[in-house]
């Protein structure tokens, strides 16, 4: 038995802290900052040499040009970059800091155990050292918010430049005083505080004490099997407040926001999200949708993806939450606070959110019927339930349309492939032409009779065509010479017959 299997077997036999501190434990929680951008790669594995990741994205403002988010994370060249697992490990050490303190003290005492028990994971040396490795990571990455980090004090983002975790304290022992043996438990003021501590960054931390944290269903979130379920429902977690439906551009969303890779196209984008899609549906956090219901065709290389909300990320919803979702979304196109709350209050939130929908797409495609003046036209079309325009993008009508714009692309490139194909041929025959000629002149005038007798000879009606008969010695000649030299473009790797 090694060290750290002999830890954890004493550990063990300790009373777990969680029985002993539940006064904080009715709800766990996410710092809302960490649940926007990654922080961490989506694999456990990165690239040799790759210590940093970037990501980023703009937020439209209606009366200013858009705001340029981005995150830059850095990794030590000994640690290197954090990993879908690190990812978890800062999720359980928020939860540590909401059981031990309630966000009061930037450091905490903890023990390994006891956060291997929190994450679920086995307690095995192999989890042991794997926690160890996560935390000297967040030790050594360097997070770098530009306009990206929300100051929950100032109502604004700033630049942000800070590590993770200040500091990490960790001991081969984790020892404390272990319960009696008639099996009650010690009392709280006598039980010792584990040995090992963290400390939070104090950019971190003030962003903790501002209340910049969201409630976060952990046992939800443990029980999701990928990586990239894990980070998308954080991710969507946060977006849900107060809204049912999300509508995102695909590439912002799956790069930017969960982490895939920027070199992937559209269709390899669904493929690898359709997994985590498939998780949370399953588990009833995202409402089923076919593939028509939950991509739109926006314009070549540019899609949307569309989210609704399912039942158990509804469960802490009231219809008045629900009310005050559209009122906003109507108040966010200019419709009056007093309109909006009669329009929700008199239709459909259904009806509601379709004429929406059109109003955008009128609003993006410069259409006149909103020109002069687009919240009258959108209340308009609530009240008297406009029809769509024929030209509106419907599910069904733009996955056609995408469908044949693939085909035309690929048509296209098999064209333009068989051209160049066409192209790459002609030019190596008149170049092996060229090349025999100049082979040819340079022959004695006795090889020359040689080899068109020869020609004569095997061909002998062509005896008067001289036009005919030129390209056939020429191919006789590039026998003579050597078919393998010949392909290789050297005729006459010695300096010719003349050398």
């Amino acid at each position: 038995m090694d060290d750290w299997d002999q830890s954890i077997e004493e550990t063990a036999r300790i009373e777990p802290v969680a029985e002993r501190t539940s006064a904080f434990d009715a709800g766990w929680k996410d710092e809302l900052n960490l649940a926007e951008f990654p922080i961490a790669a989506l694999t456990d594995r990165i690239p040799d040499g790759q210590t940093t990741l970037v990501f980023e994205d703009k937020l439209e403002c209606r009366d200013s040009a858009p705001i340029v988010r981005r995150l830059t994370i850095m990794g030590t060249h000994k640690h290197g970059l954090p990993t879908s697992l690190d990812d978890e490990v800062l999720v359980g050490l928020i939860q540590l800091t909401k059981r031990r303190n309630n966000f009061t003290e930037a450091k905490v005492g903890f023990s390994r155990y006891e956060l291997i028990e929190l994450l679920g994971w086995p307690q095995s040396g192999q989890s042991y050292r794997r926690i160890e490795e996560a935390l000297h990571r967040w030790v050594g990455v360097v997070l770098m918010y530009e306009n990206a980090w929300w100051d929950n004090n100032a109502k604004s983002w700033v630049d942000e430049n800070f590590h993770v975790l200040d500091n990490v304290t960790l001991y081969d022992r984790e020892r404390r005083r272990p319960a009696p043996r008639s099996g009650k438990p010690l009392k709280a003021e006598k039980a010792p505080l584990p040995l090992s501590s963290f400390r939070w960054n104090e950019v971190i931390f003030q962003s903790f004490q501002s209340g910049n944290l969201k409630q976060l269903d952990l046992e939800f979130y443990l029980r999701l099997r990928l990586p990239t379920t894990k980070r998308m429902f954080r991710f969507l977690d946060k977006r849900f407040y107060r809204r049912s439906r999300l509508d995102f551009d695909l590439r912002t969303m799956a790069c930017e926001h969960i982490g895939m890779s920027r070199s992937y196209a559209p269709t390899e984008l669904k493929r690898r999200l359709k997994p985590a899609l498939e998780e949370l549906e399953q588990l009833g956090f995202l409402e089923p949708l076919s593939l028509e219901e939950r991509y739109s065709y926006v314009k070549r290389g540019c899609w949307r993806i569309i989210l609704i909300r399912g039942k158990a990320g509804q469960a802490d919803e009231s219809p008045m939450e629900e009310t005050s979702e559209l009122i906003e979304v109507l108040k966010a196109r200019g419709v009056s606070a007093k309109i909006a709350a009669d329009l929700v209050e008199a239709h459909p939130s259904g009806r509601i959110q379709t004429k929406v929908d059109v109003f955008d797409w009128l609003l993006r495609n410069g259409d006149k019927r909103v020109g002069k003046n687009p919240a009258g036209y959108l209340v308009a079309s609530i009240r008297a339930d406009y029809q769509a325009p024929g030209d509106f993008p419907t599910a069904a009508t733009t996955e056609a349309k995408a469908a044949a714009t693939e085909v035309e692309q690929a048509a296209e490139e098999s064209g333009r492939q068989a051209r160049r194909r066409a192209r790459d041929d002609s030019e190596r025959d008149q170049a092996r032409e060229t090349e025999l000629r100049a082979a040819w002149d340079r022959l004695h005038d006795a090889e020359r009779e040689t080899i068109l007798a020869e020609v004569k000879d095997e061909n002998p009606g062509l005896g008067r065509w001289k036009k005919m008969l030129e390209p056939l010695c020429l191919v006789a000649l590039e026998k003579r010479l050597g078919t393998t030299k010949a392909a290789q473009g050297t005729l006459f790797p010695d300096g010719g017959p003349d050398a």
